[in-house]
């Protein structure tokens, strides 16, 4: 089955993110805690399309930590239960939460002691105010950043990078 574009196209690092360079840029913050293996729990929030799940693959690619992808919207404490077996079982996991405004109370209630210990590095992505839509008791332990569309240059660079991968992947093949 062929995985969609955005899916073949995530990010393995930090260096590979396309826009938001106010947070991954050089000297910017989530940068400087991957450097400093210095993870906190955040939520990204912003329009669709901008990236917050490609952050969230870059942070875990560029630590030792395991990434964990669920929904709030679909997934159930069960899933949340499994993960954070998973991080009792061989450390700290990243998770990252799609469409975080829609966990409900009890899940919230669930998450709390996971990451407080830091078992558990939330990474929230949503596209509604997390202010207006995410209970304090979450919000109060994670940080929170906005993401913005990307600019026309940074989808240059996107469809370039792509373009580059794809022509070197073609080459190989033509080699062997």
């Amino acid at each position: 089955m062929q995985q969609p574009l955005a899916f073949r196209m995530r990010p393995r690092n930090l260096d590979e993110v396309v826009g938001q360079q106010h947070l991954v840029g050089p000297d910017q913050i989530i940068r400087r805690m991957v450097q400093a293996h210095r993870l906190t729990s955040m939520i990204l929030y912003g329009p669709p399309g901008t990236g917050k799940t490609s952050i969230a693959s870059a942070i875990a690619g560029a630590t030792k930590y395991s990434l964990r992808m669920l929904n709030a919207a679909t997934d159930t404490k069960k899933d949340l239960q499994i993960v954070a077996e998973e991080a009792k079982i061989s450390g700290t996991v990243i998770l990252l939460l799609d469409e975080i405004h829609r966990l409900d109370k009890t899940k919230q209630d669930f998450l709390l002691p996971h990451l407080e210990s830091g078992r558990i590095i939330l990474v929230g992505a949503t596209t509604e105010n997390p202010y207006m839509s995410i209970l304090p008791a979450i919000r109060s332990r994670a940080q929170i950043f906005q993401v913005y569309p990307l600019t026309p240059d940074d989808i240059s660079t996107a469809v370039i990078a792509h373009s580059q991968t794809r022509n070197a992947v073609w080459a190989n093949i033509r080699l062997t």
